[in-house]
């Protein structure tokens, strides 16, 4: 999934709650490399990507993404599925919601879910997932970790703005846990934003590797966005 930017979506949200009527925006990308947590989740190539988001009041939202894939496993489609309520206490953002991974053509039982909670004040925002126990057999205990999200906004030089980010994910199985990172910078041109971003992961983990065939090599990542 890209990422989910639950601070982002908070600080919209908020600024929005007090409308009665659903708002539907939508968004698409072309990246030269889908990365979800310091892993490729193309093998290396690129991705074409999309989404819808509603805002359906109150701080309510829902929403739906997808994206091409390449896994050992066979799998060549994620769609995924969101729900969660955000808003503001003190200056804090707030945002607690659930994602549900599916990849339909995988001829497995892949699929996972996670709850999420997210906070945000000024440039940095943190935000835990929770894997939920499906009861799956294919998938085992692998994804159902829980991961770390913290990112920090570096703030904005010439029309550039820069962020990072550190993640950990603690996937409950024996020597698999890592941490990954990210430096990205990002500006806008004609209504297109454009990010080009570095990724790695902690080269000192073993076992790093995605159980589907993820590739967990540093990469370089370029993506045209555009929101609808």
């Amino acid at each position: 999934m890209k990422l989910l930017k639950t601070t982002a979506v908070a600080g919209l949200l908020v600024a929005s709650s007090a409308a009665s009527a659903i708002e539907i925006s939508g968004n698409v990308a072309l990246t030269t490399d889908y990365i979800w947590r310091g892993m490729s989740q193309t093998d290396g190539s690129p991705a074409i990507q999309g989404g819808f988001d509603a805002d359906l009041g109150n701080g309510v939202y829902a929403g739906v993404w997808g994206s091409n894939v390449d896994f050992d496993s066979g799998e060549s489609m994620e769609f995924d599925v969101y729900a969660g309520w955000a808003g503001e206490f003190n200056g804090v953002g707030v945002d607690i919601g659930a994602i549900h991974y599916a990849y339909p053509t995988s001829g497995t039982e892949t699929d996972f879910t996670e709850v999420y909670v997210g906070l945000s004040m000024g440039p940095a925002s943190l935000t835990q997932y929770f894997g939920v126990d499906l009861g799956s057999d294919d998938l085992g205990d692998y994804r159902l970790g829980n991961y770390t999200d913290l990112g920090l906004d570096l703030g904005e030089y010439n029309g550039i703005a820069f962020a990072a980010h550190v993640g950990y994910y603690d996937l409950q199985a024996d020597s698999s846990d890592y941490w990954d990172w990210k430096l990205a910078a990002s500006t806008t041109y004609m209504g297109v934003d454009v990010e080009v971003a570095y990724t790695d992961v902690d080269t000192n983990s073993d076992n790093v590797s995605d159980a589907r065939g993820a590739s967990d090599d540093a990469a370089y990542v370029l993506t045209v966005s555009k929101s609808l």
